[in-house]
């Protein structure tokens, strides 16, 4: 199931204004993740880059190779970190640099890796319940420091990434397009930068608009060719039956 906050109807009505809402549900309802859902918008936006990252409460990926998109969640991101700064009394860890004081735990850092979910095939998604209450309490039993804690997890996310990448490594080097508010996190940077030289890729990081805003633009494209009844959502990328022009419209002026 999907479930999105916020109530279309209500909001057309209080504002008078057309809204597209639950973007997601038709394609969950045919078989889909209903997620990821930017990889069309990043094909119609940003081309001719074929790597995406966004770097938010979670991680994921969008590969556009031939044709061919693929995407799926990789691993909680964000929201751990900001978790973990929060023990600190700090909304977030800025630029890393709490990460950056500490040491990677390595038996922490095995024990996170061999969940489950990294072993699973795409098309796959996570809901930011699996950071709150799977991935944080191994940390949290772990009684490592909040520094140790955040560099761990921090290797963690890189780690995690390489091994998404690694399947598209090519002797040239490639661009890997990287959004999100994790792209503000130097530390990440600069640990993600090293550990993907080691298979030819290398970061590209937008402008700070387009970092922070990439997914929310991408949101009213959709909108936009919901309105349009045009494709919106992409079987490649979540597994559904077909593709789907999803979201319900609610009109908020007469006919």
């Amino acid at each position: 199931m999907t479930h999105q906050i916020g109530d279309g109807a209500a909001i057309a009505a209080e504002t008078r204004l057309p809204v597209v809402s639950d973007l997601r549900a038709l394609d969950v309802a045919f078989g889909g993740q209903g997620a990821p859902i930017v990889p069309l918008g990043e094909k119609l936006l940003f081309a001719p880059h074929e790597y995406f990252l966004n770097l938010g409460g979670i991680a994921n990926i969008s590969i556009h190779r031939n044709n061919v998109m693929i995407a799926y969640d990789i691993c909680p991101a964000n929201r751990i970190l900001n978790m973990l700064a929060s023990q600190k009394g700090l909304p977030y860890d800025d630029k890393g640099s709490m990460a950056a004081r500490g040491t990677v735990n390595e038996l922490l850092l095995q024990e996170i890796s061999t969940l489950e979910y990294y072993s699973l095939p795409y098309p796959k998604s996570l809901a930011n319940s699996y950071g709150i209450e799977t991935v944080f309490p191994l940390i949290k039993r772990s009684r490592v420091s909040t520094e140790d804690g955040l560099a761990t997890y921090t290797q963690h996310i890189v780690q995690q990434i390489k091994k998404a990448l690694e399947p598209s490594q090519k002797e040239e080097t490639q661009s890997l397009f990287i959004t999100g508010g994790g792209a503000f996190n130097t530390f990440l940077i600069q640990q993600l930068t090293q550990v993907l030289a080691e298979i030819n890729f290398t970061p590209f990081v937008p402008d700070d608009k387009v970092v922070a805003n990439k997914e929310a633009l991408i949101m009213a494209l959709l909108g936009v060719l919901r309105w349009r009844e045009q494709d919106t959502v992409l079987a490649s990328v979540t597994g559904a039956a077909r593709n789907s022009i999803g979201g319900a419209l609610w009109l908020g002026t007469e006919a």
